[in-house]
């Protein structure tokens, strides 16, 4: 992969690490993938589906409360790791 402002410059896409986050029976995992001086942030797998609007009434709500739960974990992960 090379760089679009320096001709000639290689860089290597590495994965620096995965945090998986666990609300309720949702699941996700992102991969943390560092390229030069950038670093980029990757849905790598989510059970059920992010996009997922549940068959009833009853499963829409607890979906959307497991959502919110992985929210609110991964922006303690950021909190964490901003210190």
């Amino acid at each position: 992969m090379s760089s679009q402002g320096s001709p000639g410059v290689e860089f290597s896409t590495t994965t620096v690490s995965s945090v998986a986050v666990q609300a309720g029976d949702s699941k996700i995992v992102i991969a943390v993938i560092k390229c030069g001086e950038w670093v980029q942030l990757q849905l790598a797998e989510s059970q059920p589906n992010l996009l997922e609007i549940g068959s009833s009434q009853d499963e829409t709500k607890k979906l959307l409360h497991d959502h919110e739960l992985l929210l609110a974990k991964l922006k303690n992960l950021q909190k964490e790791h901003l210190e």
